[in-house]
């Protein structure tokens, strides 16, 4: 009973919406995985699934928060990208989605992660597309 409670546990906060919790968790990430990546843009619109994300605990996708991120990436994983620090949000994400296109790294012809950030409108996601550069650094912030 007592795993099945703590895995409940588990499951409920690895999609949270919420990124700044009490525990400061951002503030206590001191290992982090950095990739070169390939960095998109989604909104509502493009496709069937409008808002609706892949991850169970979430429902909707949130701008400033959201990111589809490959397999590789459980959801509930924190990201920190540099380049979209008060641009999108401050920076910090969470792998709330899929994506046919992150999955098979289509946007970056299979040769690196392609991490594809929600945002709130169409237009907010051509500003985007090409006013920031196509590849930037992806921090995969770990707790120790």
């Amino acid at each position: 009973m007592k795993f099945i409670i703590c895995l409940a546990s588990i499951l409920t906060t690895s999609c949270a919406n919420n990124l700044t919790d009490d525990s400061g968790w951002f503030k206590k990430a001191t290992k982090t995985e950095v990739h070169q990546a390939r960095v998109t843009y989604y909104s509502v619109g493009q496709d069937k699934w409008g808002d609706k994300v892949a991850c169970p605990k979430t429902y909707r996708a949130k701008a400033g928060v959201t990111v589809a991120a490959h397999p590789d990436f459980k959801f509930g994983t924190r990201l920190y990208i540099p380049g979209l620090k008060d641009k999108v949000g401050d920076g910090h994400f969470l792998v709330q989605d899929r994506g046919s296109w992150v999955t098979s790294k289509k946007a970056a012809k299979g040769k690196t992660y392609v991490f594809d950030v929600f945002t709130n409108s169409p237009k907010e996601r051509k500003k985007h597309a090409y006013n920031r550069p196509m590849y930037m650094e992806v921090h995969v912030l770990k707790e120790q």
